[in-house]
């Protein structure tokens, strides 16, 4: 009896050293006790790339980040280091780290150029530049720039050059945005873009103008512009906006013709001023400046001034 309470608890013991070092790294769960350590289970590449996905899915990134990375250190030339090295810039993305994540698939694109996953390494860039849209629109004129330098005719280069134009735009550089609305047309005059950037490129016109303060050529080009747009697209999405800028583009052109008008009459030579008053009527019927400027023509009948 004295023998076997000797060596029964040292038998435990023993019995449970063998199972912790058979079973390789063991961990405290309150939940479930002690149990065996997710990676523990590991023996594969393939194996290693599925749990480091799994941390992708549990929103935990940075260890995400860490796995795709000892995947790539491990086996730098196998297909799971290449989808690593995406999957670290969509961590990096889904992070709100957006240059990283750029960095992270610009170094895809340079480490495996030419593979069947550079398509979708861009589309992912592309998101990056759609994301940085909100919060750094001349970022995001990058990214759309590396896009459409590394595949000028690729699926997604016209939509980045649409982008880049947008950008400007949001960034009230009216200029840049008309020549990239431009150079769009240039580039990809039968995309599907196309009547989007037709309506675009008289709306930057026409902004610009504003920031100007009356740029009468600008202004006219703007209108001829959102003319175009109507014969292309007479049921297009921009049609009714394009029509009140038509509008909006007139009053101001009859307002313009109507002070001329008023300057003339100030240098008192009222035959000229009648002319630009006549102008205003006939090429701008509705306007409350056609009304005014048949008021000034009658009043200038009235004293002898015209016949």
């Amino acid at each position: 009896m004295m023998k076997l309470k000797v060596t029964l608890p040292l038998l435990i013991i023993v019995m449970c050293v063998v199972v912790k070092s058979s079973h390789g790294k063991w961990v405290w769960n309150r939940e479930t006790g002690w149990m065996e350590s997710p990676t523990a289970a590991i023996a594969t590449v393939e194996q290693r790339y599925k749990y480091a996905l799994s941390l992708l899915v549990e929103q935990k990134y940075v260890n995400a980040i860490k796995e795709f990375e000892s995947i790539i250190d491990s086996n730098p030339g196998s297909e799971f280091a290449e989808l690593s090295q995406i999957n670290i810039g969509w961590a990096y993305f889904l992070n709100g780290d957006y240059k990283k994540a750029l960095k992270a698939y610009e170094k895809a694109l340079e480490k495996f150029s030419g593979t069947k996953r550079t398509n979708e390494i861009l589309e992912r860039e592309y998101q990056v530049g759609i994301a940085q849209m909100d919060i750094d629109e001349e970022a995001a004129i990058k990214v759309f720039e590396k896009i459409i330098e590394k595949q000028h005719l690729g699926p997604l280069a016209p939509d980045a050059q649409v982008k880049i134009a947008d950008s400007y735009f949001k960034l009230e550089q009216y200029e840049e945005a008309l020549d990239a609305y431009e150079k769009f047309l240039e580039n990809y005059p039968k995309n599907e873009w196309v009547p989007y950037v037709q309506y675009r490129i008289p709306l930057s016109k026409l902004y610009h103008e504003k920031q100007q303060e009356r740029n009468y050529a600008l202004l006219v080009s703007a209108r001829e512009g959102f003319e175009e747009y109507l014969v292309s697209n007479p049921h297009g999405v921009y049609a009714e906006d394009a029509k009140r800028k038509i509008e909006e583009i007139r009053i101001i052109e009859a307002e313009r013709e109507f002070n001329i008008g008023e300057f003339y009459l100030r240098r008192k030579k009222p035959s000229a001023a009648a002319m630009y008053f006549e102008y205003v009527k006939i090429d701008f019927p509705g306007t409350i400046w056609a009304e005014r400027a048949n008021e000034k023509i009658e009043f200038l009948r009235m004293i002898e001034a015209i016949k």
